[in-house]
């Protein structure tokens, strides 16, 4: 009996969460002009997540950001803003490896 109960209340909850929207609600939108343009492909996403590494990460994760952007090339082109400052950096690993990738991307 209590197989089938627990069983129930399972598939009830189910059937519960199928995920319908609210009629008439949107999804609140995100900030414009912070994501590169262009239609949403990987290579965008990846470079919208390092340019937040580049901007707010740590030493080292600006540097393991702009090692792979240097290794995507010329689909980097959105990080460029974020890489100019960064050949300024006071540690001289990040503002080496900014100089690396905007090369790389100017290629």
């Amino acid at each position: 009996m209590q197989r089938r109960t627990c069983l129930a209340i399972g598939l009830a909850f189910l059937a519960g969460c199928s995920g319908t929207k609210a009629a008439g609600k949107k999804k609140p939108r995100g900030q414009a002009g912070k994501r590169p343009k262009g239609p949403k492909t990987m290579g965008n996403l990846l470079v919208e997540g390092y340019v937040a590494d580049l901007e707010k990460g740590s030493a080292e994760s600006r540097i393991t950001a702009a090692n792979e952007l240097a290794a995507m090339g010329s689909a980097a082109k959105a990080a460029l803003p974020a890489l100019g400052p960064l050949t300024k950096h006071a540690d001289s690993k990040v503002s080496a490896a900014a100089k690396k990738a905007i090369a790389a991307i100017k290629k």
